[in-house]
């Protein structure tokens, strides 16, 4: 079995039984890799610009300890607060004209073109920020 798994992983492995050759199948990415994903795309689609993860004040808001914490933010021209869940994540990062943070009202966020996918490993990555230490 593991000379099989190393033969198909090389691309190079023959089934004895029927005479085809293995096709080896994609690896899947564990929550580890997905987090390491996450870090690589906060810097890929510049997030790492505006955005501190250790509380640091920058251009944006800080994104540490972010998760389920109460915002307050600009809507349509109203100050309310919301609850920062994966919801409110998501729509930050694919529509951030849609609501502000209040402290970051005049600031302007970039519209990046990220990938479903994409957007889904940084909230994930994002969620994570502060929780575990």
């Amino acid at each position: 079995m593991v000379a099989l798994i190393f033969l198909s992983a090389c691309g190079e492995g023959t089934d004895k039984n029927k005479g085809n050759k293995v096709i080896s199948q994609p690896t899947q990415q564990t929550n580890t890799d997905k987090l390491t994903d996450g870090s690589d795309l906060f810097s890929k689609y510049g997030c790492v610009a505006c955005h501190s993860l250790n509380g640091s004040v920058m251009y944006g808001p800080p994104l540490n300890d972010l998760y389920m914490k109460e915002v307050s933010v600009i809507r349509q021209g109203k100050e309310i607060t919301i609850v920062a869940d994966r919801e409110y994540i998501n729509r930050a990062i694919t529509d951030p004209d849609y609501e502000k943070v209040s402290e970051y009202k005049s600031k302007v966020m970039p519209k990046p073109v990220i990938p479903k996918d994409d957007a889904e490993t940084l909230i994930n990555y994002l969620v994570k920020q502060g929780v575990e230490k």
